[in-house]
């Protein structure tokens, strides 16, 4: 009997109906479990949460493909929007504070197993962390004994949590550390365990609204990867000191209140990940466009008073998130247009920078690029003249960091056109689909929600982060169109 089971789970369809089965079990169970009160609901989903991440990461060594995991993967995903949406599953959905937890996690899966099915070590340790290091931490840290809270982004987390899920972390890595850091000797894996856990431990300290559970096991995917591909290139050492470099300018940045505290974070991880598998290339651009807008936005007419950008992890994700993807993107399947796809991501966000900044400078009141009624400075959806050419230069500037690291002309110039396009895009969008909100007298049009105001234009859904974040994609795709038409 026991060699026709094991023969059996050496088949992925009956794998794959093994675990579809076992999942709605486990879902049933939970459901039971809460109409019957048979423990609290938070020990209910911490079980779900401990078995279906143990379960998970064991996948790469049961399944052949990636293919039935991937699938069933993505089936309780939709299950899980639907019932979110619905009310529905409330075993899994019902908590004090929103989250989105439940769908985060096969997210994470589906990205990881989907793309990186050949990194089985890898895969294991991401979910074994998330599944075992995570609920210990979320245990200690809402435990009654002394505590030290901080909140970041609005969930609330504790200082022995943190330090809870940093040695979780530590043991998980140092477990695996022959199969995912077995070309490194004893030191070096030493410092990537560390440095990593570090990098976990921060991102499930940034987490919002359940994104832990899609944060945590792509940090670890990464900087597991990240350290073996630095030990390759002996560049973990001269890595480190320009990892230290970049931390102490952006919280030089962070004192002059340039940037909040999750925007020092976010963009001191988004840094670190470009350096380490872009190189100069990569990262020069971002800093040149960080550094310059930052300088404009502090430029100010004389009778305009300076006010302090505080820059928040969404506004750094919102113009360098899609440059940080397609960095990643030339690391794993390199091709030739990836680069100049990263610096039309980062034109784009120059370009509308620039526009927004140099606009300011401008004697007449901008207008609103579709209607074209009269905008008080800095409203998303107008232009001025000014601004529009402060646009081009923006998208200027970062065409020439591509020629400066020997980009054919050619491209530079369809690095620049896009960059600027985008930065129009931008207005379009800011115009038509942000919400915009008008006071009662219909005087003042502004991005803000205040509560006396009503629904101008666009939906409420739509920012000013959303906005910049379809500008900094539309920037590569409106680029390769211009390259497969030029």
């Amino acid at each position: 009997m026991a060699n026709i089971f094991f023969e059996l789970i050496k088949n992925d369809w009956y794998l794959f109906t093994l675990f579809f089965v076992l999942i709605l079990f486990l879902i049933l169970l939970s459901e039971i479990a809460l109409k019957k009160n048979i423990w609290s609901n938070h020990i209910n989903r911490k079980i779900i949460h401990i078995t279906i991440g143990i379960a998970v990461s064991i996948t790469p060594f049961l399944f052949s493909i990636n293919l039935y995991p991937t699938f069933l993967a993505s089936f309780f995903f939709i299950i899980n929007i639907i019932s979110l949406k619905n009310n529905k599953l409330n075993s899994f959905h019902l908590i004090e504070r929103e989250s989105y937890g439940t769908i985060f996690f096969p997210l994470s899966y589906i990205l990881i197993s989907g793309f990186f099915w050949d990194y089985p070590y890898y895969i294991t340790a991401s979910f074994l962390i998330l599944a075992i290091a995570d609920p210990i931490a979320s245990a200690i840290g809402s435990s009654k004994n002394k505590n030290i809270h901080y909140n970041i982004l609005g969930d609330k987390k504790s200082l022995n949590g943190s330090i809870a899920m940093f040695i979780c972390t530590i043991i998980i890595l140092s477990i695996f550390s022959k199969e995912i850091f077995h070309e490194m000797n004893i030191s070096y894996q030493i410092i990537a365990i560390l440095y990593t856990g570090i990098a976990i431990t921060i991102s499930e300290g940034l987490s919002y609204k359940g994104s832990d559970n899609l944060s945590i096991p792509i940090m670890a995917f990464l900087f597991i990867e990240l350290f073996n591909f630095l030990n390759r290139i002996d560049f973990i050492i001269i890595f480190l000191f320009f990892t230290i470099l970049i931390i102490l300018l952006l919280y030089l940045f962070y004192l002059k209140k340039h940037l909040s505290i999750s925007g020092f974070i976010g963009s001191s991880i988004m840094g670190i990940l470009l350096f380490g598998f872009g190189g100069n290339i990569f990262i020069y651009p971002i800093v040149i466009f960080f550094i310059t807008s930052t300088m404009l936005s502090f430029i100010k007419k004389d009778d305009q008073k300076t006010q302090r950008i505080n820059r928040t992890i969404n506004q750094v994700y919102a113009n360098g998130g899609v440059a940080l993807f397609i960095c990643l993107l030339n690391y794993f399947y390199n091709h030739n247009l990836i680069y100049p796809c990263f610096l039309a991501s980062i034109a784009a966000a120059n370009s509308d920078t620039w526009g927004t900044e140099i606009g300011k400078f401008s004697n007449k009141k901008p207008i609103d690029i579709i209607s074209g009624f009269k905008l008080k400075n800095g409203v998303s959806g107008g232009i001025t003249m000014n601004g529009t050419i402060g646009s081009f230069f923006g998208a200027a500037l970062i065409g020439f960091i591509g020629f400066y690291f020997s980009i054919d002309i050619k491209i530079v110039l369809l690095i620049i056109i896009s960059g600027f396009l985008s930065s129009i895009f931008d207005s379009i969008l800011g115009s038509s689909i942000q919400g915009r909100y008008i006071s009662p007298d219909g005087s003042i049009i502004t991005e803000k929600n205040i509560e006396s105001f009503y629904l101008y234009t666009g939906s409420k859904k739509i920012n000013n982060d959303i906005v910049n974040l379809y500008c900094t994609i539309s920037g590569p795709l409106i680029f390769l169109s211009l390259y497969f038409i030029v």
